[in-house]
């Protein structure tokens, strides 16, 4: 099977960090964000077969939680989609899965180095740079390479 799709979504609604008082790789997603989360998996609800990497911070791997009940599909832990990663090293490890789709969850940090990447190898027009929660880019690809770039709001 070829890749052909690799969808990266900015976790959903959290809550406002600042009034989160415990470790912040447990804050989870709000009651906004969950319906966020609900939403994005019916958006892939006929996306098979697919492979599903979270940032290890419980608000994104509740944000495609719902998507990996739907679907049957574990969700894999990767460092490299957590808070200060590299959004480029990530799509490097992605592309060259033997699947249809993979779904990234990961942080407004690593968005907006992908919607800066997006931008300079002008795979999409980008207005701005910021993702607001629960967005998320659907990157198309052929040959292992990104070939065009939507982004989507929920």
């Amino acid at each position: 099977m070829t890749l052909e799709n690799i969808i990266v979504i900015r976790h959903a609604h959290a809550g406002k960090r600042d009034r989160w008082f415990a470790d912040d790789y447990l804050r989870p997603l709000s009651h906004k964000g969950n319906l966020q989360s609900n939403k994005f998996a019916k958006k892939l609800k006929d996306i098979a077969p697919l492979l599903i990497y979270s940032s290890p911070r419980l608000r994104c791997i509740e944000t495609v939680g719902v998507l990996s009940l739907n679907s049957s599909q574990p969700i894999v832990e990767l460092s490299l989609l957590d808070e200060g990663g590299s959004i480029k090293k990530a799509l490097k490890f992605c592309l060259d899965k033997d699947v249809k789709t993979v779904v990234m969850c990961t942080h407004g940090d690593l968005m907006y180095q992908l919607s800066q990447y997006i931008k300079e190898k002008k795979f999409d027009k980008v207005s701005k740079l910021e993702v607001p929660k629960a967005g998320y880019w659907w990157l198309k690809i052929e040959n292992k390479k990104i070939k065009n770039a939507k982004l989507y709001k929920i």
